[in-house]
């Protein structure tokens, strides 16, 4: 089993919450550029996205950022994918539909609304501008990067998994690595199985009390996750018990920094369980 560094999950994590701090109809803006910066990195392009469909609101059209592309001085690239609004509303979904993999060189199915998002993942927000993956590959191929690092949360975790083991499969860069964070399962155990063979650098942290990562159900339909899963489980008293506060990454960020032993990490004040010591 690959061991993990918790201090770069949570530096990979720090980059997903910049991404989640921008609206999903917003833009980057020269302050979350320097946020960017300050981590390391300089700002490359936005990721765009057609908005995950639900049984509850279809978001037809909807065209939302879902994160950032960024180099750093050492010509590691990242890609930075958020979760939005709608993966609460997908927890109220029974079907969890499968339909087969479309990433070239890949097998089995995928969660249907999942994949559709990241068909539509691209780098501008009319279609027909270049897909996140060979936005990716443009810049391997030019040689402004010469590795690639792929994180995302919740939603974002999904689609993560899509764009590395594309990215593995479908450039000339085959060894991709991944953080994700409060992942659902994305396919099945056929398309987990090419993806655990194709990226064998996954670091796939969850809440043991996070429901997201334990859906879609892996009955009556096959779902499977990939590898590898490195597990947090919060102290008893701290965190109140609801799907948002066990789901947020600010919760993941700081059960994190505890195996760490950093600082600077704080549960949203609206998470801390009554009677929590208020500076935890």
């Amino acid at each position: 089993m690959l061991p993990i560094n918790w201090d770069a999950a949570i530096h990979y994590a720090g980059l997903v919450k910049i991404a989640e701090s921008v609206a999903p109809t917003g833009s980057y803006t020269a302050d979350f550029i320097t946020q960017i910066k300050t981590a390391g990195y300089t700002f490359l392009q936005t990721l765009y996205g057609d908005d995950l469909a639900t049984d509850i609101d279809p978001h037809t059209g909807d065209v939302v950022t879902f994160g950032f592309l960024a180099v750093s001085d050492s010509k590691e690239l990242v890609a930075v994918i958020r979760v939005t609004d709608t993966i609460l509303e997908w927890l109220h979904d029974a079907s969890f539909l499968m339909v087969p993999s479309t990433i070239p060189g890949s097998h089995g199915f995928t969660e249907d609304g999942f994949i559709a998002v990241y068909r539509s993942l691209r780098t501008g927000q009319a279609n027909g501008t270049p897909a996140a993956k060979d936005a990716i590959k443009g810049y391997l191929d030019a040689g402004a990067a010469t590795s690639i690092t792929i994180t995302g949360h919740s939603l974002g975790g999904a689609l993560a998994t899509f764009l590395t083991i594309d990215v593995a499969l479908n450039t000339s860069y085959h060894t991709p690595i991944s953080y994700t964070y409060a992942s659902p399962r994305s396919g099945d155990h056929l398309f987990a199985g090419s993806y655990n063979a194709a990226v064998p650098a996954t670091y796939r942290v969850t809440n043991r009390q996070d429901l997201v990562p334990k859906l879609p159900p892996i009955v009556p339909l096959p779902y499977e996750h990939v590898k590898t899963q490195f597990e947090l489980n919060p102290p008893p008293n701290k965190i109140k018990s609801t799907i948002p506060c066990m789901h947020h990454l600010t919760t993941y960020l700081w059960l994190m920094s505890q195996l760490a032993g950093a600082g600077g990490y704080a549960i949203d004040a609206d998470c801390i369980a009554t009677g929590a010591a208020e500076h935890i």
